[in-house]
């Protein structure tokens, strides 16, 4: 696995950080797109579209109104209706004479004098008591009478043109069929058809019937119009292509549960501590091992220069403490200072993928570490550490172990960029630098790992490298989704 990973690394057959570095940023940018396209005013508006014109409501009122016609219709009927009875003979009597001047002179004489006087006159010359007092005169004297002179009088109206025409026209079947029709079902049905036919909602209706485009011209046609255009927009189109992308299924099966790009100007202090955590929690106190010559310095020792945190180690003096097996605790001047970071109290991963992006000169005696542990210092799983000649990664077990499991690769350009990932799944693990496995192992983990970044000195120190910086771009974590 060694010399296979040396050998395509040499021949740049393994990809490098920055091209991985930039199909992640691909795969973010897909991604917020998609996040945004979901959204967006436009997609609301095509999903609300797609879910109206696809409802049987819409489909039963399209049919519905594509089925309409205007004959046999309800206003075709009214409109049927109203032809036969403005046809009929006694509505046509009714019209020809309503507002006429015959009923007119009719309606003036009925009000006037004339026919009262008449009709009285009518009344007596026709009556038992008239004929009677007639008979008993002679008719040269019946003519000297006043009975006469009502007679002479009614002859001589009965003759008037007044009283000729109401004779003639206000007794006549015309008229007796017109004061039929006045107060007629017949006539009201007419006119409350006339009223209703004439209405603009009406004639709305029967245009409406009688369009074959009518729903062409409805909303719900505009709605499917609409539904159309955006189906076959570019922000449709660009949207299917983002939804089907098969990169994106990463997301499906994968979240980001921890993600640090160092893009504030400080140290966040809440994700990390600049401690030594076992030290700090026991002892209120970092401290430094026998055989390690720096002090750890906390924030001091700390930078973040554009988006990148550097772990820097100097030659200085620096108060700090040392573990003595035998006496403990002990305050010692150290010639070197260094830091250390952990995110015990804020991280910690049991299962799922660490990655980290660094940078780091290449000494045996300045060791840059990116390593996980529990509560206790063992089992200790080394993401890498840095060595002589290139990087170990693996699993300490136990203080002085062999290092049994645990490999040493040799060969990386310490100008450039790695990105260490180890995939931690029940009891396997799995190391890869820029996305090629070069180590696998197995371990029985009971409690989830912490992490750990620092740099540390040892034996007689090359200062020419100081001060030395130990450079880390970015670190993610993934974790599986549960279905």
């Amino acid at each position: 696995m060694t010399i296979a990973f040396r050998l395509k690394y040499a021949l740049g057959l393994i990809p490098s950080a920055g091209q991985l570095d930039a199909r992640w940023d691909k795969l973010t940018r897909m991604r917020d797109e998609l996040n945004q396209m979901e959204r967006s005013v436009e997609l609301k508006q095509f999903e609300d579209l797609k879910n109206l014109i696809g409802s049987a409501a819409f489909q039963q009122h399209k049919r519905d109104v594509e089925a309409l016609h205007f004959r046999e219709s309800t206003e075709d009927k009214w409109l049927k209706e109203q032809k036969l009875l403005a046809n009929s003979s006694s509505i046509k009597n009714y019209r020809n004479i309503s507002g006429s001047d015959k009923l007119k002179r009719l309606e003036q004489i009925l009000k006037g004098a004339e026919l009262e006087r008449f009709t009285f006159l009518k009344m007596e010359v026709e009556s038992p008591a008239f004929e009677s007092r007639k008979s008993a005169l002679k008719k040269k004297e019946f003519v000297k009478s006043p009975d006469y002179q009502l007679l002479k009088e009614f002859r001589l109206l009965q003759k008037s043109g007044a009283i000729s025409f109401w004779r003639k026209f206000g007794h006549s079947e015309r008229y007796y069929n017109y004061l039929k029709t006045v107060d007629s079902d017949e006539l009201k049905r007419l006119e409350e058809l006339e009223k209703l036919t004439a209405s603009e909602i009406f004639k709305q209706r029967v245009a409406y019937l009688k369009d074959k485009n009518r729903f062409q011209k409805s909303e719900e046609h505009q709605n499917i119009v609409l539904f159309s255009a955006l189906d076959k927009s570019k922000f449709m189109t660009d949207y299917r292509k983002l939804k089907q992308a098969k990169e994106l299924d990463f997301f499906e099966k994968w979240s980001v549960s921890f993600d640090e790009n160092f893009g504030d100007k400080k140290l966040d202090t809440e994700r990390w501590q600049p401690e030594n955590w076992w030290g700090y929690k026991l002892l209120g106190a970092s401290f430094s091992q026998q055989n390690e010559k720096q002090g750890y310095n906390g924030l001091k020792n700390i930078e973040l220069s554009n988006n990148t945190l550097l772990i820097w180690a100097k030659k200085e003096k620096v108060e700090g403490k040392v573990w003595n097996a035998s006496l403990g605790l002990m305050p010692n001047q150290h010639d070197y200072s260094s830091a250390i970071l952990n995110s015990a109290d804020f991280f910690r991963i049991r299962e799922g993928v660490l990655e980290a992006k660094v940078r780091f000169r290449k000494d045996a005696t300045i060791i840059s570490a990116f390593s996980l542990t529990g509560e206790k210092p063992f089992p200790q799983i080394d993401l890498f550490r840095s060595t002589q000649k290139g990087v170990g990664l693996g699993i300490i077990e136990k203080t002085g172990d062999a290092g049994v499991k645990y490999k040493k690769l040799n060969g990386l350009n310490d100008g450039k960029y790695h990105i260490f990932r180890l995939e931690l799944f029940g009891d396997q693990l799995v190391w890869r630098i820029n996305g090629k496995e070069v180590y696998s192992n197995s371990i029985s983990l009971n409690e989830p790992l912490f992490f750990h970044l620092l740099t540390s000195l040892h034996g007689e120190v090359n200062e020419q490298l100081l001060p030395h910086r130990f450079e880390v771009d970015w670190i993610r974590c993934f974790s599986k989704k549960i279905n």
